[in-house]
């Protein structure tokens, strides 16, 4: 049984896999500064903030869930880094991170009290974060300690800090997921509430858990983005959300839950990524990327839901 489901595991990654593989293989040989140090590094800068806010989004997904405010609280969490920095210094990064887990929890208690259906939900969460920050930073500005700057993004190497945040994070995830019993509860209620409820698991823990770990992970996701361009930007995040969402899908999530991992979805955002980036290096019409992203989720959904109906 492990082996099979190791099994299935792999072959929900191939797809992304081959996706990024085919993209970094087209552009490297059509532009020869793909594989510069610089570009490379900058890769590395660009993943992070979209591989963090992926993979919350996906550990919802497993169960069963959706996060539509990731985007919403994106933008907030580099709104409130931009105003906080200056007078609090790092204190900004924990008021960001708890603002973001806040915005979870308001998501899980609609959900939970209330019974109201997750997408609306967390529609409604979006709607409500993206009024607050506007009222926080009307229009992009701000500033963020230099200081910041420098520890996370000024060392120009495929090997540094962004790099190897997004690998521990995703290590520290899949352990999580795999190997906690809080893990197997999130993907038995997605599969199978009923058994999973059966089996102890708390329906109350699993949504509060898990939104509360995808608002933790947005707002982290916006931090690094508040760093990177040194100010805030209270819309920088509305493309964010269905991107986390692409992503997830083209790794192997399913949307009703309880399959995927969050290797498959580190590929897909590194695909994503690596879209984006290869329209610029040659200089393609940014118009088109849009297009190609809808082009690429839609293909995720046809592939997967076909194997789905396969499988039953």
């Amino acid at each position: 049984m492990l082996e099979g489901s190791m099994r299935r595991n792999l072959l929900l990654t191939l797809p992304a896999l081959v996706l990024l593989f085919a993209m970094a293989t087209v552009t490297a040989v059509t532009s020869p500064s793909f594989l510069g140090e610089d570009n490379l590094a900058n890769l590395a800068s660009r993943l992070l903030p979209v591989s963090l806010a992926t993979l919350g989004q996906a550990i919802v997904l497993f169960a069963g869930c959706i996060d539509l405010s990731v985007g919403s609280v994106i933008s907030l969490a580099t709104a409130m880094m931009a105003t906080l920095s200056a007078p609090f210094g790092w204190g900004a990064i924990p008021a960001a991170l708890l603002a973001g887990a806040l915005c979870g929890a308001l998501t899980a208690a609609g959900i939970d009290r209330f019974r109201i259906n997750p997408l609306v939900m967390s529609l409604a969460t979006a709607a409500a974060v993206k009024g607050v920050t506007l009222l926080i930073l009307p229009s992009p500005g701000g500033e963020v300690d230099y200081a910041l700057y420098a520890l996370l993004f000024e060392t120009e190497r495929l090997l540094a800090p962004p790099l190897l945040i997004t690998l521990i994070v995703f290590a520290l995830a899949t352990t999580f997921l795999g190997w906690t019993r809080m893990g197997r509860s999130i993907y038995g209620f997605g599969s199978d509430p009923r058994a999973a409820i059966a089996r102890g698991a708390s329906p109350r823990r699993v949504v509060f858990g898990v939104y509360i770990v995808s608002g933790t992970l947005a707002a982290a996701a916006g931090v690094v983005l508040s760093i990177r361009i040194l100010s805030g930007d209270p819309l920088i995040g509305d493309a964010y959300t269905l991107d986390t969402v692409s992503a997830a899908i083209l790794g192997g999530v399913a949307l009703t839950g309880g399959r995927g991992n969050v290797i498959g979805t580190l590929f897909a955002a590194g695909a994503l990524v690596l879209l984006n980036n290869t329209f610029n290096l040659l200089e393609l019409n940014t118009n088109l990327q849009s297009i190609a992203k809808g082009l690429v989720f839609i293909l995720a959904l046809v592939f997967f839901m076909r194997g789905k109906a396969g499988e039953a």
